[in-house]
């Protein structure tokens, strides 16, 4: 073993050569790393001599002395004595035993005098020792000189310091925390920030305090405590600041909000309830660390002050950050907070979610669901009142989305009647995000229903009961949620923000009339209070400590407890939107929906055998002699003498098909009193069978008489007026059937579905008018004595061929649409809106939801028959060939017509024919070739899957187009016969 002396551990790291550079300057190197405090040196393998190793080490120690104290003088001259006290104590110390030299230093105060001194402790006025040798031990105020002259501060003239004692710091803290001007800061309104006094611009400010040489400001903290160095990295006071900058600048937002002329409940009730919350903040950070009597005694935990402000910091960050007024942020890039009703709320909610998935403080979560609540309370109250949930007021002065009821009352009788549709429309369809689907699926139509059910049936029991409901509520207590989710009624009171400050009023049971209903409160004993009113401050705060820690198992998210909240809300919906259809679907009187329809089908799509039997005779006539059909008409003697003569020099074309009637006076359309009262005729006659025949309401069917009625349209303007004027193509385009449902049932049969079942009359009118066109041809043919082409046998067999074919389309076309398009799918239809003998088990066939749903139903109804009739637009050209193909029909009727009449020879008459033969071939061929690839398109099943006889659900739409198809062109005639080159 080696008689080499180790170093000591305590003094390892002292070395002299390191504080000495070349330049002979006091040099600061970086904290040395901290070794083991024991050493055991590797023995050299050579051989060993303690004696002369001592004494070689003795005289290294004494030529380092020498060296040090002759550098010495640039250091501080008070500092020598601390060196040579080191340096007696470290030579001693080679020869003592260990722990002789902690004894020596008195760790414990057992000398008199302290051995470690300071240039401070030399002092005229400080002559006294301390009793420790530790210069962190001292007093704050030497030690502070002492680092202060180790590690002096950077003079900057753009920096203003002020030294403050810690009591006078944390006094004028307490000020600015709560958002008040301070001794040390004043209020910016340039900046909306708190800033130092006397600090001018461009400069920066520091407080320095007494007795430590930090920098206490919203710059960079250096603390001794190395516990406070790793938790602080950012200022003591800048979380000060920042509480009372965000506390101030919600202030200013109040002070705004409450400043606007217009404002709505919900903001108003937004404006009260952030400003409760900055109450109850002000309250609980009034009552926040240091206290006075710790000021007093100059005991202030530094670090346990600051982070007892931690919440209240984290909690007006994210309110400043919800009303878009972050600390960073200057005032000219505030985000205006011209929120409505509705992106208010769920602005509210989206901040309230994120909360809740980021895991957030109770306090943060409860203060947004506070938040939340209350300024959710009026809304939900309008939307409750809006489909007639929860107590509603003594007048009518409820509002759907800021839109009062009083707008839905129509008056009937009235000259101002207001269209219902338009009422409708106003009913506002955006809702706040978390309302849930299946909410906002129904919630439309459920305000809408109101509007109707009230119109339809005022003392309907729905509207007429009392309503003991509580209102719509954020439910967040446990127990409150686990009695909506399991739908059970309970009797203790829901804890919420709204109960404790609404006001009641204990009022003797009276009944009063709506317009007395505020003179309750005089009915009260002299002294009662009328009004209990509750601390804001003390509601938030009692809504905070009661706010549960977490969400229950049933509700996991705040999406789940959204659509427990209004659950009841959604049930009643529901009851009202299908008490409504109930009613218009099983109305025993004049709001019979399926009665309705009954009667736009045997009218204005011409099912009904008596009215198309009656309409038929007035409108159109088979005849095959030009004259006048008076056997079953009303009129005067004196009339049919003045129309013979008219009739009889008449120059017109036969227009074969058309009632002689409508063409006496040779003026097109055809008006005056006699065909207005023939069509009214019609109507009433038709209405008796109807009745018969479906066992139609009474009510409904005398409400037909004035409901039902012809119009005629106006000429069109530009192209189509020629063809208006001429008889020979337009049949009877000009006349419509009219129909007026009663209110509100015109919500189910609006002008847009009426427009659609007039095209389908009209339609049909052309149809049958060619169907009496080529009757009359074969009545014509039947004739021996005048045969048509007696003379031209080709001409002969190809008229008997073109009216073969032309027959056997029409009769075709009007089987399709009367058998497969109109009774295929309507009659389905009428059958799902009819009662069964089983009062549930009708209900639940009937797959509509609301009234809103059958109408859409109903509305594509009339579209899936117009598009097998293809009268879409988007099948405009298709229709167009299918309508050329019928016109070439009646034209080839004309002009037979005309050769019967004598107005033609055979020979003018034979290549007319043949050209509206070839005409007629190709129009066909063109039209099958169409109706092929259409139907390809739109399904890849063959023909015959579609065809079955007496099928009762026959496809409606383009798939019907697959029975028009077999019906014309069962064998593939006209896909085989040869097509002329002639253009289509």
């Amino acid at each position: 073993m080696s008689n080499q002396t180790p170093e000591n551990p305590l003094w390892s790291h002292f070395d002299h050569e390191e504080l000495i550079d070349q330049g002979n300057d006091f040099k600061l190197n970086a904290l040395p790393p901290i070794f083991p405090t024991f050493l055991v040196p590797v023995l050299p393998d050579k051989p060993q001599n303690p004696i002369l190793d001592n004494i070689r080490l003795s005289e290294k120690q004494r030529e380092r002395t020498k060296d040090f104290t002759r550098n010495i003088p640039s250091l501080p001259p008070e500092l020598h004595i601390v060196a040579d006290d080191l340096l007696r104590l470290r030579l001693e110390a080679e020869n003592q035993p260990k722990g002789v030299l902690w004894d020596k230093l008195d760790v414990h105060g057992s000398n008199s005098k302290g051995q470690l001194l300071s240039w401070d402790a030399l002092r005229p006025d400080n002559r006294a020792r301390s009793s420790t040798p530790f210069l962190s031990e001292r007093d704050s105020l030497i030690y502070a000189s002492a680092r202060y002259y180790i590690l002096p501060r950077l003079e900057d003239p753009s920096t203003r310091v002020v030294y403050v004692k810690q009591v006078d710091l944390f006094s004028s803290l307490k000020m600015t925390v709560l958002g008040n001007s301070s001794m040390y800061h004043s209020w910016d309104d340039e900046t909306q920030k708190f800033c130092q006094i006397g600090v001018q611009e461009g400069e920066r400010g520091f407080l320095l305090l007494d007795g430590k040489d930090e920098v206490v400001s919203n710059r960079q903290v250096l603390f001794p405590d190395l516990f406070l160095q790793f938790l602080m990295i950012r200022s003591v006071i800048s979380r000060f600041l920042t509480v009372g900058n965000l506390l101030r600048r919600l202030d200013i937002l109040l002070k705004d909000l409450r400043n606007r002329s217009v404002q709505g409940p919900t903001t108003h009730a937004f404006t009260h309830a952030l400003s409760n919350i900055l109450e109850c903040l002000r309250k609980s950070l009034a009552k926040c660390p240091p206290s006075l009597a710790e000021l007093s005694t100059g005991s202030v935990p530094i670090s346990g002050i600051w982070l007892h402000y931690e919440l209240y910091w984290e909690t007006l960050v994210s309110l400043a950050a919800f009303c878009g007024r972050e600390e960073e942020k200057v005032p000219r890039k505030y985000k205006s907070f011209n929120y409505s009703s509705i992106d208010l709320l769920s602005h509210i909610y989206s901040h309230l979610d994120i909360h809740l998935i980021r895991q957030s403080s109770r306090m943060i979560i409860a203060i947004f669901a506070y938040l939340l609540s209350c300024t959710s309370k009026e809304y939900l109250r309008q939307v409750s009142q809006s489909v007639g949930f929860g107590p509603q007021p003594p007048q009518r002065q409820e509002r759907i989305n800021n839109l009062s009821l009083d707008e839905y009352i129509i008056d009937e009788e009235g000259d101002g009647e207001e269209d219902i549709f338009d009422v409708l429309d106003r009913v506002e369809e955006k809702y706040p995000s978390f309302f849930p689907p299946e909410l906002l699926a129904i919630l439309p139509a459920a305000q809408k229903s109101l509007i109707l059910l009230r119109k339809a049936q005022p003392d309907h029991a729905l509207l007429s009961q009392p309503r003991r409901e509580n209102g719509v509520e954020w439910l967040w207590q446990h127990e409150d949620i686990e009695a909506a989710f399991l739908n059970k009624a309970k009797n203790h009171q829901v804890r919420s923000t709204q109960t404790v400050e609404n006001t009641s009023l204990e009022v003797p049971v009276q009944d009063y009339t709506p317009e007395l209903e505020g003179f309750k409160v005089f009915d009260m004993e002299p002294g009662t209070s009328s009004l209990t009113i509750g601390s804001s401050a003390t509601t938030v705060q009692e809504f905070i400590d009661s706010f549960p820690h977490s969400l229950p198992p049933i509700t996991p998210t705040l999406a789940h407890l959204s659509s427990v909240t209004l659950s009841k809300l959604f049930k009643h919906s529901s009851t009202l939107a299908s008490t409504l259809l109930h009613l218009f679907l099983d109305h025993p009187g004049g709001l019979n929906l399926r009665s309705h329809l009954i009667l736009l089908r045997d009218f204005l799509l011409l099912t009904s055998s008596p009215f198309k039997l009656k309409l038929s005779n007035a409108l159109f006539s088979d005849n095959e002699d030009y004259e006048i059909d008076n056997e079953n008409r009303a009129m005067s003697l004196q009339i049919i003498r003045q129309r013979k003569p008219i009739m009889g020099g008449s120059k017109q074309p036969w227009a074969v098909g058309l009632a002689s009637a409508l063409l006496e006076r040779e003026i097109w359309p055809p008006v005056g009193a006699d065909l207005s009262f023939f069509l009214r005729t019609v109507i009433v006659d038709s209405l008796e069978d109807t009745q018969r025949g479906h066992n139609l309401p009474k009510q409904v069917v005398n409400d037909a008489s004035w409901r039902l009625g012809f119009a005629i349209r106006d000429l069109p303007i530009g192209s189509g007026r020629d063809r208006w004027l001429n008889p020979l193509c337009t049949a009877l385009d000009f006349l419509y059937m009219d129909y007026k449902p009663p209110h509100p049932l015109e919500v189910l049969i609006p002008h847009e579905v009426l427009s659609k079942y007039q095209r389908m009359f009209t339609f049909l009118l052309r149809l049958i008018r060619v169907e009496h066109a080529l009757h009359a041809l074969h009545r014509m043919a039947r004739s021996v004595v005048t045969p048509i082409f007696p003379t031209l046998t080709q001409s002969r067999k190809l008229f008997l061929h073109f009216r073969f074919l032309a027959q056997s389309f029409i009769s075709a076309l009007s089987g399709y649409v009367f058998d497969t398009v109109i009774g295929g799918n309507f009659d389905p239809f009428l059958a799902e809106l009819s009662s069964g003998h089983n009062e549930g088990e009708h209900r639940e066939h009937r797959r509509f939801s609301d009234v809103f749903e059958l109408a859409k139903r109903h509305s594509d109804l009339l579209d899936e028959i117009l598009s097998a009739c293809l009268m879409r637009s988007g099948q405009r050209a298709a229709g167009d060939l299918l309508r050329q193909t019928t016109e070439i029909a009646l034209e080839f009727a004309v002009v037979i017509a005309e050769l019967r009449r004598g107005r033609l020879q055979e020979y003018e008459a034979a290549p007319m024919m043949e050209d509206s033969f070839k005409r007629f071939r190709n129009k066909m061929a063109a039209l099958i070739k169409v109706l092929r690839s259409i139907v390809d398109k739109n399904t890849s099943k063959t023909y015959a899957d579609h065809f079955f006889i007496g099928q009762r659900n026959l496809p409606g739409g383009l798939e019907a187009l697959h029975h028009l198809l077999l019906r014309i062109d069962t064998s593939d005639w006209w896909t085989i016969t040869p097509v002329s080159n002639n253009d289509v």
